[in-house]
């Protein structure tokens, strides 16, 4: 037992020098490489995460359990519509913007385990363009469902159509809003989470005016809100004395849930509304419109739906950024807030894309006091990834290679490395003009073959030395791709 414990600072001692010969600049890249790459393609969206737990902004108190939504605003997905050009920079793009949304909304599901999530629409990029043929449908319907697969126990909803799935107003083609209709549900509906009234409108069917069975359906839902909203009223036992004159009205209908109200497009504000510190653009959302998108809903559309719905919250997408805006309805005597959600997607104009989680607690015990929470969750920036990859590539072949001009000798090997082809006095010349120290027998191995047998050994070795990072760092990146 004495002799083992002698051993143990024996073996500590002489650890480094074990590991002493194998700290050459080679495995310090090496070593640097791996974490950046494992921190980059896997800490990162944990990191992520642990910054929006729901316990670091919620403030209802103990024994509480509030209902939890993640909304997801955006993701349009790419596909052959988005960019001109296709091929394999296409493909590229079409892989690396599915990882980057499949690790993200897996990580949301993990360690965020939300009670519902739902989508503002704008799943597809070009869904309202394919229209002849439902085999690229189909297609693209199998891809987004893997990378946002349901998962078991929690709600999922994805109906709610964006003006990129279906088109907008007049320009939508009944055949694609059926389609769509068919694979995600109904997008009118009024669901019942955490004793709220969560309203999903389809605002660009709503703005359609030449084909009834187009804006019939969100107009009709509409128009029902007050009373689908409103609980049965108690009558009282009422006799009918006389047939001629009319019943006396019902008593007021009020809703006992607060409500929120999720649309694609944003509500109406007046021009060069602030959108708040949360935005990344300088510009607030223009008002405005063009081919198959508008920015905002009208003004007295508008109007309509806040006063028929009486949202005291409205949470909405198209925009691709974040805006927070207050409205007014019903002659100023109501107010709603309404949070625009950025998107979901690394390529849509917005370096760092997010998502908003809400937190709803009516328990009955709040007297008067807010039941929403919400909170904007930021995803990783992977445009600064790839910028971070490229700086370090270059700092990695500047550290390569003034690493062979030490092992060489320092700036004398430097000179006749990299020397001009020419004769010997022309060589000598520049070598002296730059160092001042060689020596002139020096010169006399750097003839014809020499020289380029020196050059041969420069490119070996830089080279070498480069393959034996990448026969490391790349097999281990590919591994990171593949296994999540």
């Amino acid at each position: 037992m004495a002799s083992k414990q002698v051993q143990w600072p024996q073996r500590l001692a002489s650890f480094p020098t074990l590991i002493w010969p194998h700290l050459t600049m080679v495995n310090l890249l090496r070593l640097v490489w791996l974490s950046t790459v494992y921190y980059d393609e896997r800490q990162v969206y944990k990191s992520a995460m642990a910054a929006c737990y729901w316990n670091n902004w919620e403030n209802w108190g103990p024994e509480t359990v509030p209902h939890r939504i993640v909304l997801v605003a955006d993701p349009q997905i790419v596909d052959r519509h988005t960019y001109a050009h296709r091929g394999i920079a296409l493909s590229a793009a079409i892989f690396y913007t599915d990882l980057y949304m499949s690790r993200s909304y897996d990580s949301i599901i993990d360690h965020l385990n939300p009670s519902t999530v739902i989508f503002l629409g704008d799943l597809f990029d070009g869904g309202r363009e394919w229209e002849l043929t439902d085999d690229y449908w189909l297609s693209e319907y199998a891809r987004f469902s893997k990378v946002f697969p349901s998962t078991p126990y929690r709600r999922t909803v994805q109906s709610l159509p964006g003006n990129h799935d279906i088109g907008v107003g007049n320009g939508i083609k009944e055949s694609v809003l059926e389609r769509f209709r068919l694979f995600f549900g109904e997008g009118n509906s009024l669901l019942a989470l955490g004793n709220h009234s969560i309203i999903l409108l389809d605002t660009p069917s709503l703005l359609n005016d030449v084909n009834p069975r187009i804006h019939n359906p969100p107009r009709d839902f509409l128009d029902s809100l007050p009373d689908l909203l409103s609980p049965n009223p108690p009558l009282p036992p009422h006799i009918i004395q006389n047939s001629s004159i009319p019943a006396s009205p019902s008593p007021e209908q009020t809703n006992l849930n607060p409500v929120i109200l999720l649309s694609h497009i944003p509500l109406h504000r007046p021009a060069d509304t602030p959108c708040g510190p949360r935005r990344q653009s300088q510009k607030p959302i223009r008002i405005g419109g063009g081919y198959q998108y508008t920015n905002t809903l009208p003004e007295l559309l508008s109007q309509e739906i806040l006063h028929k719905t009486g949202a005291k919250h409205v949470f909405s997408g198209d925009d691709h950024d974040s805006c927070t805006v207050a409205h007014e309805y019903d002659d100023g005597k109501q107010k709603a807030e309404e949070v625009t959600v950025r998107t979901f997607a690394w390529t849509m104009g917005v370096r760092q894309p997010g998502f908003l989680m809400v937190s709803l607690l009516n328990d009955g015990l709040r007297d008067g006091k807010e039941t929403v929470l919400v909170h904007e969750c930021l995803l990783p920036d992977q445009i600064g990834i790839y910028l971070g990859y490229v700086e370090l590539v270059v700092h990695t072949l500047v550290i390569v290679l003034l690493n062979m001009v030490r092992r060489r000798g320092g700036v004398w090997w430097w000179c006749r490395c990299l020397r001009p082809r020419g004769g010997e006095g022309e060589d000598k010349g520049k070598r002296e003009g730059l160092l001042g120290i060689v020596q002139s027998e020096r010169g006399a191995g750097m003839e014809g073959g020499v020289g380029k047998k020196q050059n041969r050994e420069c490119c070996r070795e830089f080279f070498g030395d480069l393959r034996d990072l990448v026969i490391v760092v790349v097999p281990f990146y590919l591994a990171l791709l593949v296994l999540w």
